[in-house]
């Protein structure tokens, strides 16, 4: 199960990414079946609007089946996370077994002591790494 911070940059970053792109945003607003102008019309159309929204809700209800947005998105983020497991969960591992490491007196060695990571911060980076793999997997879709 996906953890809700990890949906929530995500999402994030996928608005971000669309900003980016140029375009302007859509600016779809909803618009009344019927407009009202004053308060006696409103009073009046009252029970015919009541009938109508309900005969449109029961005919018109929300399909259970994904739209192929939400697909898209499910794919885009799997393979974030196949992408994430497979560099923290096999590549780094296999780094550190063959002796790939910086030696002591190398800047980026000396940084990373100066940073030092926590297990809060390892996840955190962990999280940003997939976010970044998948909006890239949801551009190519």
């Amino acid at each position: 199960m996906l953890q809700p911070s990890l949906l929530v940059a995500l999402l994030l970053l996928l608005v971000h990414l669309e900003n980016a792109s140029g375009k302007p945003p859509t600016k779809e607003l909803p618009r009344p079946l019927i407009p009202l102008h004053d308060q006696d019309q409103e009073e009046e159309l009252q029970p015919e609007l009541e009938a109508k929204a309900t005969f449109l809700s029961t005919r018109n209800g929300r399909s259970r089946r994904p739209t192929l947005m939400d697909v898209a998105l499910q794919q885009s983020v799997r393979q974030g996370l196949d992408a994430m497991t497979e560099l923290y969960g096999r590549i780094q591992p296999e780094m550190l077994r063959n002796g790939q490491t910086l030696q002591d007196n190398h800047p980026a060695a000396m940084l990373s002591r100066f940073n030092a990571p926590t297990t809060d911060s390892e996840r955190r980076e962990m999280a940003a790494y997939a976010t970044i793999a998948a909006a890239k997997a949801f551009r190519k879709k």
